[in-house]
């Protein structure tokens, strides 16, 4: 019996082996520790694997936490099963479709799936492309606007020198990118004064011959609400009647997985004659990580032939529309994961779950007298909260935001609307899938508070903040 006891107490192997290899990472990652990490070139030696992953890990300690980061469109949680389609996935190379065809083939799926769900029509084999992104799906939507027009331009002898790109201020920061990258004149219409979207009255005064086609924003980053797509659609409509065919693209990064589960007779996709092509995040509230994005054409006519790119050098001839090569598979793989985990009632509950946890924190919210909270009513609104502290209060929004995340770690952007209403600075919160009413609850608490002691404070010192546009992330 004695010795039973003696036995039980011997230390199991394994044990001893965790212990040590423990104390070897502790030992070798102090070398990081009371030394600079390494920031300009490989070390001479290098450490034990627990070692480097114990020294991100403590940078990464310093970041913000991802659930308290109501600054990003993107997705921060996924389930189990998700996370597991994604590690399992990571060395497989995208490009590779003749040795992974399987996987290119769910890519086509998910295309085909997005086509039907924008109301899309007679295309068995639906065009489009998985992206890096949407600022990837953006860049290659417009080069097909441009080679079209290009090519119209060509076959009416006329000169294709001159091309031009017309959308409102409220766009992504992505249009500015591919119009100085792909020499296209951008024609960006500011706000109307009171407004934060466009519409065909501001944008037909910019659109000529070498127009090679118009953006509409359906959620944009700044308010979350629609440009007039259906109004822009009626001017491009009797536009072409007159000679002037114009296409308009739709930017629909965040609307495009939200709005056909919030408002599904919202026409703002292939119902509309004139959208002939959409971009999409599937890493916002396509539910996924980041990152990956979608384009989707009406039909094979969009998609001009001399941007695909046939290659037959990796076994199998194959044809690309892509700006990046090489990728991991795991994040389009997560998209078709996502697509038949959730289906149509799923996407449905979340979205509604949104709405409900975005509907109480603007009530909360609307009920503190130092703030305005904007209402949209019956449009179309992403599942986000716009707010403004009101002038007579002796804080700014930057002062409010910057108090929040000193007390509780919260991220909440405080910015100007673009041109003409850049004198009006509002605050923006994201509501998604993974933030619970509890959570809802807190941050108002959280406001409360801050308000309170900032009302208490008084002004601060020295002039009031400049423009801060971290609101495009």
């Amino acid at each position: 019996m004695a010795d039973d006891k003696k036995a039980d107490k011997t230390p199991d192997l394994e044990q001893v082996r965790d212990v040590a290899e423990a104390a070897k990472a502790k030992m070798l990652a102090e070398t990081f520790f009371t030394t600079p990490a390494p920031d300009h070139e490989i070390p001479a030696h290098g450490v034990d694997p627990r070692a480097a992953l114990e020294v991100l890990q403590s940078e990464m300690m310093l970041d913000s936490r991802p659930d308290k980061n109501l600054a990003t469109f993107v997705t921060t949680w996924m389930e189990p099963e998700g996370r597991q389609v994604i590690s399992e996935n990571l060395h497989r190379n995208y490009i590779d479709h003749a040795e992974y065809p399987r996987t290119a083939e769910i890519s086509k799926r998910c295309v085909r799936i997005l086509h039907n769900l924008f109301h899309g029509e007679g295309e068995p084999e639906a065009p489009g492309a998985a992206c890096a992104g949407s600022s990837e799906a953006v860049m290659l939507g417009a080069l097909a606007m441009k080679w079209r027009w290009k090519a119209a331009r060509g076959k009416a002898g006329k000169s294709d020198a001159k091309p031009n790109l017309v959308y409102g201020a409220d766009v992504h920061v992505v249009w500015d990118k591919f119009c100085r990258y792909f020499d296209v004149e951008p024609r960006q219409v500011n706000l109307p004064k009171g407004k934060t979207t466009v519409g065909p009255e501001e944008l037909r005064p910019q659109i000529d011959e070498n127009t090679i086609g118009v953006v509409a924003v359906v959620g944009t980053t700044f308010t979350g609400e629609c440009d007039d797509v259906e109004g822009i659609d009626r001017m491009l409509t009797e536009l072409k009647g007159e000679g002037l065919d114009v296409p308009m693209h739709i930017d629909g990064a965040s609307g495009g997985f939200v709005f056909p589960f919030t408002h599904p007779d919202f026409a703002w996709d292939f119902r509309l004659e004139s959208v002939k092509s959409v971009n999409v995040s599937g890493h916002k509230f396509g539910l996924v990580y980041p990152g990956v994005g979608w384009l989707v054409f009406r039909d094979g006519d969009q998609l001009p032939e001399d941007l695909v790119f046939y290659e037959d050098y990796l076994g199998q001839k194959d044809a690309t529309f892509t700006l990046n090569f090489s990728g991991s598979s795991s994040f389009i793989l997560a998209q078709y994961y996502i697509l038949i985990r959730a289906g149509r009632s799923g996407f449905e509950s979340v979205m509604r779950a949104m709405t409900m946890n975005r509907d109480t924190l603007a009530r909360e919210l609307a009920a503190e007298d130092s703030l305005t909270v904007y209402e949209p009513g019956d449009r179309p609104l992403l599942p986000l909260v716009i707010a403004q502290v009101n002038d007579d209060e002796p804080f700014t929004g930057t002062d409010l935001v910057g108090e929040l995340a000193r007390r509780r770690g919260w991220l909440v952007p405080a910015y100007h609307l673009p041109p003409d209403n850049q004198d009006q600075q509002i605050m923006r919160m994201l509501v998604k899938g993974n933030q619970t009413r509890e959570m809802v609850e807190a941050l108002t608490a959280d406001f409360r508070t801050s308000i309170e002691y900032l009302r208490k404070r008084g002004p601060a010192k020295g002039p009031k903040p400049n423009v801060h546009t971290g609101h495009h992330y």
